[in-house]
């Protein structure tokens, strides 16, 4: 098996990793190379979400978005390094998950950026709701912010949620994520809406 530096997981927004990677796409294509076998390894993160579940590989420089032709020389199937890449996460970040109460919802805290893909852990919002008397509905405007709250808590308290995410999102520029609200349901997140129409929606 050919010997990788540590690889994480990392949630990007699926338009952003593509114009990311399009430019070094096309130069590959234009010397002759493989454009597919230099896509990321990329999967949604949910059904209609504009989020994907990428990986990155730390190089002790940069981290760099791990490729089809990566993944083939690692002699590893997606599934497997998915699972590699969640111990990595959760061994660099585990002892540092917490939640930040902002009131009417809160915030999940894990650090070193690794706050978006705190998603790809279903045990861990199973048990942040276990009190809510609705669903936990999250919003990931960037990278490195999570906002959560109770489907059943008040209008203006999950619409000061949206709205906060919008202006994280807004700031965020390249590292921005999803406009969407999801919900955590057994079969995993479900979008619910967005940010400018989830607390409306709620109250229908």
């Amino acid at each position: 098996m050919h010997s990788l530096p540590p690889v994480y997981p990392r949630i990007r927004h699926a338009g952003l990793l593509e114009e990311a990677m399009r430019p070094m796409l096309g130069l590959i294509e234009a010397l002759g190379g493989s454009r597919e076998a230099h896509e990321a390894v990329a999967f949604p993160l949910a059904a209609d979400s504009d989020l994907v579940v990428s990986f990155v590989v730390d190089t002790s420089v940069q981290f760099v978005t791990l490729t089809r032709e990566g993944l083939q020389e690692t002699g590893l199937d997606t599934q497997s390094m998915y699972e590699l890449a969640i111990d990595n996460m959760l061994r660099l970040v585990a002892p540092n998950v917490r939640t930040r109460d902002l009131g009417c919802y809160r915030a999940l805290v894990a650090g070193d950026g690794f706050e978006a893909c705190m998603l790809l852990l279903p045990d861990l919002w199973a048990q942040l709701a276990q009190d809510f008397e609705g669903e936990l509905v999250a919003v990931v405007p960037s990278r490195d912010v999570v906002y959560f709250a109770d489907s059943r808590g008040s209008a203006e308290g999950l619409g000061r949620m949206c709205a906060a995410a919008e202006k994280v999102r807004a700031a965020a520029g390249f590292e921005r994520l999803s406009d969407s609200v999801m919900a955590l349901t057994a079969d995993g997140w479900c979008v619910r809406g967005t940010l400018d129409a989830f607390a409306p929606a709620l109250e229908a």
